[in-house]
């Protein structure tokens, strides 16, 4: 029987402190993520160390977007021991280390509006039907020219597409940069390479428990744009930053246990297609994430499965069955934490409900059309946020795999982004009608 190999002890408290003094850490960052999925830290002197261990380190959770609303409140940052690591641009004289976060309560109860805790309900929740899961992520991001203005520039000195090399690609140097720096943070990565798009890159992570998995995609765009600087570009995670050329996703992908057979395999596939237009209001979650989910570039739109279809939005790859399963919807821009409890909350329903999916698709969806559609009971991704978020108040699974809190605070959060995106006025609009009416 296959078994996964198992990697070095994580690090508890007495080893977190113990490593800060003999590398010479003389500050740690305590990093956490707002419901959006962007990064945050506090930093604090590596001789508060404990203290924050003890759990003595507080934040107004008022300045954190969804976490509490027009008051201040002071909360908790309980830092995990086991994600201790040194940031690779320490030096011996002046290391700089991180620890990530999840967020208390003052009177130390959880925070339920914490995405890193709703991840773990989630796992806690999912374990009798998911037995023995690891998720394994594949990130792609764009390495552009850096550039003064405001918003950067989507300029890239490359022409590669999928697996090129070129000697004197920068993209190239900084990806192996971020690979190899990724590694001396106790990260492990399968595999790297180019794709499709000039200028764009993908970084697949080893599989792992689903909390570190999150953890990773957090380190990695943190990684990835601090590195990437240093070779004159810019990382960027943006789903579809060019209209022609391929937008970037993030497949998450499934390794169950063991004993997993065809019918847990299936049921998953089932779970994972019937709650998926609601996932994706997390897993896709801004408005430039549906640019991305057109029928371009083997982009998935279509709730179906396939062994072999390239843009099929579930694969299981045949060599893998039944043990691997690839969903390919979400992109590098989601809250990671939130992305992967609402898709172990459906896969787990799935379980639950022996779910079972319609027939293995083979071909291209693209080619499928609305008779089809109907009759093999296909349903269509949502289109924009707008519709996402529909899709998510009424599906009670994934409203409850994010609880209450979070449900509501992303809910209106996105609704704002989407009214703001719909009432500006775009370039395109200009250029369409600004001298024709």
């Amino acid at each position: 029987m296959h078994s996964t190999p198992k990697g070095p002890a994580s690090p508890t408290r007495r080893d977190a402190l113990k490593l800060a003094k003999e590398r010479n850490v003389r500050f740690v960052r305590l990093v956490f993520a707002d419901i959006f999925g962007v990064s945050k830290n506090v930093s604090i002197p590596a001789s508060e160390l404990e203290a924050a261990f003890d759990g003595r380190v507080t934040f107004d959770g008022g300045s954190i977007d969804g976490f509490v609303r027009g008051e201040e409140l002071d909360m908790v940052l309980r830092p995990d021991p086991s994600t201790f690591a040194l940031y690779p641009w320490s030096t011996p004289e002046s290391g700089e280390a991180r620890l990530i976060c999840d967020i208390a309560m003052s009177d130390g109860s959880p925070f339920e509006g914490c995405p890193r805790t709703t991840l773990r309900r989630a796992v806690e929740e999912s374990q009798r039907a998911l037995e023995g899961l690891q998720i394994g992520v594949e990130a792609e991001f764009y390495l552009f020219e850096r550039d003064a203005t405001e918003y950067g520039s989507t300029r890239t000195a490359d022409v590669g597409s999928y697996f090129d090399f070129s000697a004197n690609d920068r993209g190239e140097d900084a990806r192996n940069a971020i690979v190899a720096a990724l590694g001396t943070m106790g990260i492990r990565v399968a595999s790297a390479h180019h794709e499709h798009g000039a200028g764009q890159h993908e970084i697949d992570f080893a599989p792992c428990d689903p909390l570190a998995a999150a953890d990773n995609v957090l380190t990695l765009r943190t990684v990835a744009k601090h590195l990437a600087a240093g070779f004159g570009l810019d990382a960027t995670f943006m789903p579809k930053p060019l209209a022609d050329r391929a937008g970037s996703g993030m497949h998450v992908a499934f390794t169950l246990g063991d004993d997993a057979d065809e019918e847990t395999m299936l049921y998953v596939v089932g779970g994972l297609l019937a709650h998926a237009p609601a996932a994706t209001a997390i897993c896709n979650s801004t408005v430039n994430s549906y640019k991305r989910l057109v029928a371009a570039w083997d982009a998935p739109i279509y709730t179906v499965w396939s062994e072999r279809s390239a843009n099929a939005l579930v694969r299981v790859p045949p060599a893998q069955r039944p043990r691997h399963i690839e969903m390919r919807s979400p992109d590098p821009a989601c809250n990671p934490y939130l992305a992967l409890a609402v898709l172990l909350g459906a896969a787990t329903d799935g379980v639950r409900r022996a779910t079972l999916p319609s027939a293995s698709f083979s071909g291209s969806t693209y080619e499928l059309n609305e008779r089809e559609r109907r009759e093999a009971g296909i349903a269509v991704l949502p289109k924009s946020l707008r519709q996402a978020i529909v899709e998510l108040d009424g599906d009670p699974v994934v409203r409850a795999a994010l609880g209450d809190h979070l449900y509501h605070a992303f809910r209106d959060a996105k609704l704002a982004e989407y009214e703001s995106y719909r009432r500006a006025v775009h370039p395109w609009e200009h250029r369409a009608y600004l001298r024709l009416y």
